[in-house]
């Protein structure tokens, strides 16, 4: 499948999504979101695949969404004119859904590797993925205050799991940055490196996801978000039903055996 805007590479159960405009800091516009979407549907239905892992080209992550395509933009609509409720219905907020849930609800593991600034909608790109490395000269920032917007792709409910609460707010309210040394130091990022090793430390950690066994990795990912708007005790059923799943697969026999005879397993799914 050949794209414009990104770049999507497959290989030894890996799918590298790279967002491929280096010139505007791998900004959205509409030509992108059409792109990511058919990306992720992609993924999401090969089989062969075992985790997604999104990086940007150049020196940015993602700037967030293009300015060009806001009022006074190149390519600028009058937004306001249009009425909030054709707004809500627009193909913006459609595509952000989209890309946004179709991340997150996808059953592979999904990592986003944060090459240099990450903003905006970028930024929720990034917390929409459940694993995070990142260069240390990365920075953070939620941009939408500073442009008297409210953040449509999820930043509201994206900041607090990520962040933690106070953090959130501020990030929020301020439009401050966040380095990548802070955004280490409250869970926001699992691995911070320097540019140079950011790609082998990062491979490091996804080669260990996608040689792990699908079958029980996609079920851990399910109950991780179901949990966040459940019940102990409706996890613990959930629990139950997910092991004896895992307990019958050929997979759970292989990691059997290869422990008990010191190799590494070869899962294959099944």
């Amino acid at each position: 499948m050949k794209f414009e805007t990104i770049i999507l590479e497959k290989k030894d159960h890996l799918a590298t999504l790279t967002l491929n405009r280096p010139n505007s800091r791998n900004a959205m516009n509409r030509k992108m979101m059409d792109e990511l979407i058919m990306a992720m549907e992609d993924v999401a239905e090969d089989d062969f695949i075992r985790a997604l892992l999104i990086t940007g080209a150049g020196k940015a992550f993602c700037a967030g969404a293009d300015l060009d395509i806001m009022p006074g933009g190149k390519s600028g609509e009058d937004l306001a004119a249009m009425g909030v409720e054709a707004l809500r219905r627009s193909f913006l907020f459609k595509a952000s859904r989209k890309i946004m849930i179709g991340i997150q609800t996808m059953e592979k593991p999904t990592v986003a590797m944060i090459n240099g600034p990450c903003v905006g909608a970028g930024f929720d790109l990034a917390l929409s993925c459940d694993l995070r490395t990142a260069s240390d000269d990365a920075v953070f920032m939620c941009g939408f205050v500073k442009l008297g917007l409210f953040p449509g792709f999820g930043a509201a409910w994206l900041y607090p799991k990520a962040l933690g609460l106070a953090k959130a707010m501020e990030m929020l309210y301020t439009g401050d940055a966040l380095s990548a040394a802070e955004a280490k130091e409250i869970g926001m990022l699992n691995h911070v490196a320097s540019r140079e090793s950011l790609e082998a430390v990062t491979m490091a950690m996804v080669t260990k996801i996608v040689n792990g066994p699908p079958i029980a990795i996609r079920l851990m990912k399910s109950q991780v978000y179901k949990g966040l708007t459940s019940d102990f005790a409706t996890m613990l059923d959930d629990a139950a039903v997910y092991e004896s799943i895992t307990l019958a697969s050929k997979d759970h026999v292989e990691g059997l055996t290869a422990f008990r005879e010191k190799r590494p397993a070869a899962f294959k799914g099944i």
